[in-house]
């Protein structure tokens, strides 16, 4: 169907882009895809709308008598203008870029499915359904390889639906075949609700039961307690720290405690008194005793790489347990370190690492901070690594996060290859605008709740697609809904309306003998 044709106020007819002039029963939108035959083979070369605007010519006196209230309709003068930007045409598996002239006046044409379809379906037969192209009603599909190899940016302001974006994907990507493995760093206990559809394919454990203790690092615990390794009180419990992993004794409060009483003068080089030595020892014993990292008794802990080889999904859920970001960045720093040398050193393992509100674990520290320095800066390398490094080992990275500008520009360039992107703030549009260019900023306005741009490797196109994402299963929280919640809060204020004041002196004073 022919839609217009091309057009040029000054005379210049370029390739990268066009401008269209719509035919009078023409329509297209922002977004859509439309082509040109090209000159010289006649293959579709497709150029996708960045605007659609209506341009009128105008008058001196238009505008006076806009002032009285009179309107003039001239239809004739009156036309629909649309700019495009070009994608190029399909040469076998590959996109190439229009590189001869165009002729004035080009025939522009809406791209039916078909030529949809081969410029954006993967070829792979292994990719996961996103949703629905509203344009044209065709599947979004992206290929997982490109997924894995080379990582996933899902970004939004509140409520635009991007933990449901998340959800889905990973929903499905563990019913491909073969099925994708996760480790879910789950911030508030959103992805709760794989558990209820996939069952024991999905193991879901505390931040607390990951630490392991025998890996805490000295430098982890002189954080904590905010001491410099020169100080005396540091070199004795770095000594203290070196007997109890000599001697294969589990790392907890009461075993280092002990070792720091067997800490002599010359262990360490102290040439002072033993009354000043005993005073540094009372000095790291009391803050040991104090300690939030190190554990009061020995627990089992669970191993990351042994649960991702029994289920599909592993979820750390950060939001049971005790409060305190600088041991969860230690417990944090532990999981993925495990999980990115296993994957270095055995070429049959992999997973998929899902960061949910990733700013928490790889801030841009000009723009966010949480917990201590030192945790936080450990937390960030082993990120960066598993970012820049962890594709091409079997370790992909799926980032979820509102706030684009708080989370650190590295890990979300190499993301860039693969954005989802719902609405965003001006300040994380500026930051999307570093990493993906002008074209993609411009088709992504203002979505509406659950609406999506894509673009990214593992699209065939590498082009920004608009897609309504189609949940596959929502979020814990969105279970019980604001009004849900208050219409429960209500009847429960009528039923206790109904009890007589008696009564409910009564059951007062049944509370207080309990």
């Amino acid at each position: 169907m022919r839609a217009g044709h091309t057009f040029s106020t000054y005379g210049d007819y370029r390739t990268n882009s066009i401008t269209i002039v719509l035919e009078k029963d023409g329509e297209v939108a922002k977004g859509d895809l439309t082509y040109i035959k090209h000159p010289k083979n006649g293959f579709p070369v497709v150029y996708q709308v960045t605007k659609v605007y209506s341009h009128k010519e105008t008058r001196d006196y238009e505008e006076a008598l806009l002032k009285e209230g009179t309107v003039l309709r001239d239809d004739e003068r009156t036309t629909v203008r649309a700019e495009a930007y070009q994608w190029g045409w399909m040469d076998g598996k590959a996109i190439r870029p229009l590189r001869y002239p165009l002729s004035p006046h080009t025939p522009v044409l809406k791209a039916d499915q078909n030529i949809i379809e081969t410029f954006t379906k993967p070829s792979s037969r292994w990719k996961v359904r996103l949703g629905v192209d509203p344009n044209s009603g065709l599947d979004v599909e992206l290929d997982l390889y490109y997924l894995i190899r080379q990582c996933c940016l899902i970004c939004g302001a509140v409520g635009t639906g991007k933990t449901t974006t998340a959800i889905s994907m990973i929903a499905r990507a563990t019913q491909a075949e073969p099925p994708v493995k996760f480790l879910i760093i789950d911030k508030d206990g959103e992805y709760s609700s794989l558990k209820e559809v996939f069952g024991d394919k999905v193991k879901i454990g505390s931040w607390p039961s990951f630490f392991k203790s025998e890996n805490i690092h000295s430098d982890d615990i002189i954080g904590e307690f905010g001491w410099q390794k020169g100080w005396w009180m540091s070199k004795i419990l770095i000594k203290a720290l070196s007997r109890i992993r000599k001697a294969r004794h589990p790392l907890i409060k009461q075993t280092l405690i002990e070792a720091v009483k067997t800490v002599s003068d010359k262990c360490v080089g102290f040439s002072r008194s033993e009354a000043d030595l005993d005073s540094y020892r009372k000095q790291v014993i009391e803050a040991i005793r104090f300690s939030r990292i190190i554990p009061n008794e020995n627990v089992n802990a669970l191993d990351p790489v042994d649960l991702l080889n029994r289920h599909r999904i592993v979820i750390v859920d950060l939001s049971k347990g005790p409060n305190g970001w600088a041991k969860k960045h230690i417990v944090l720093s532990q999981v993925l370190r495990r999980i990115f040398y296993e994957a270095l050193e055995n070429s049959s393992f992999g997973c998929v690492v899902v960061l949910e509100e990733a700013m928490y674990y790889a801030p841009q520290w000009t723009q966010f901070s949480i917990g201590d320095k030192d945790g936080r800066s450990k937390l960030l390398s082993i990120v960066k690594e598993v970012a820049t490094n962890g594709g091409r080992n079997g370790i992909g990275l799926w980032i979820v996060t509102q706030r684009l500008a708080t989370v650190d520009k590295t890990v979300i360039t190499q993301c860039a290859n693969n954005i989802i992107s719902h609405a965003l703030e001006d300040i994380d549009k500026r930051r999307l605008q570093e990493v993906v260019g002008d074209h993609f900023v411009e088709l992504l306005g203002s979505l509406p709740q659950g609406e999506a741009i894509v673009k990214g490797t593992a699209l065939k196109c590498k082009f920004p697609l608009w897609v309504k994402v189609e949940p596959e299963l929502r979020p814990a929280s969105a279970k019980m809904s604001p009004m849900l919640r208050f219409q429960i809060m209500a009847m429960k204020e009528k039923q206790f309306s109904k009890i007589s004041p008696i009564q409910v002196s009564g059951r007062r004073l049944l509370y207080k003998k309990l």
